[in-house]
């Protein structure tokens, strides 16, 4: 198994794959790629790599902040002493990631604290120690939940297809069975915003705890 595993939405694939490359070119096994369809035995593969790898190094960006399973690695590779973190683009990690240092690839690159680390984890055998951690106060903790933009999109459309159906329904155009179809696909999708909010809201909480 790799000794390097890396973290990151897949919307940052290409910006992430010279930071791979560099890796193995310092003689570092690196588990990073991701298949273009996720299949259980990828689901699997993924979680012995991750389980294996003596570093986490999880890659921030905008597109990291608001995924899910970013945030989910880094608070478990918290709990198991290997976080590593960098950014590829200027902001913070989310809380309470952002209190744990995090090297700077906007630039040139902080290559040197981060091979350091890197090197203390994987060759030495070393573990981060637990990092000091905050408890988040009410309006950080609602900051957090849910992944904002998908939300809001889906708050958004629901909403005008709820409009449109009822305006429909009243002008004859959709008859009251086709209403209730429809009524009942905008509670999934308002379903599935309340378990994205509740499982993003567990991540930070779990982390922070």
């Amino acid at each position: 198994m790799a000794e390097i595993f890396i973290s990151y939405s897949q919307l940052d694939r290409e910006r992430v794959k010279p930071i791979a490359e560099r890796l193995a070119s310092l003689g570092y096994s690196v588990w990073w790629d991701k298949p273009e369809r996720v299949r259980q035995a990828f689901i699997d593969e993924r979680e012995r790599a991750f389980d294996a790898a003596r570093a986490v190094l999880v890659v921030w960006s905008m597109n990291g902040r608001d995924a899910m399973e970013t945030q989910a690695d880094a608070a478990h590779a918290l709990d198991c002493g290997k976080l590593l973190q960098l950014r590829i683009e200027p902001i913070a990690p989310p809380p309470p990631f952002e209190a744990i240092p995090v090297a700077d690839m906007t630039g040139a690159g902080e290559w040197g604290p981060l091979e350091h680390a890197i090197s203390r984890l994987v060759k030495s055998g070393e573990s981060n120690p637990p990092a000091p951690r905050t408890r988040l106060g009410p309006a950080p903790v609602v900051a957090a939940t849910g992944s904002p933009k998908l939300v809001a999109i889906a708050v958004t459309t629901v909403l005008a297809a709820f409009a449109g159906a009822v305006g429909a329904s009243f002008n004859g155009v959709m008859t009251p069975s086709q209403l209730q179809i429809a009524l009942v696909g905008m509670l999934a999708v308002a379903g599935a915003c309340v378990g994205l909010s509740a499982h993003r809201l567990f991540t930070i909480l779990r982390a922070a705890a």
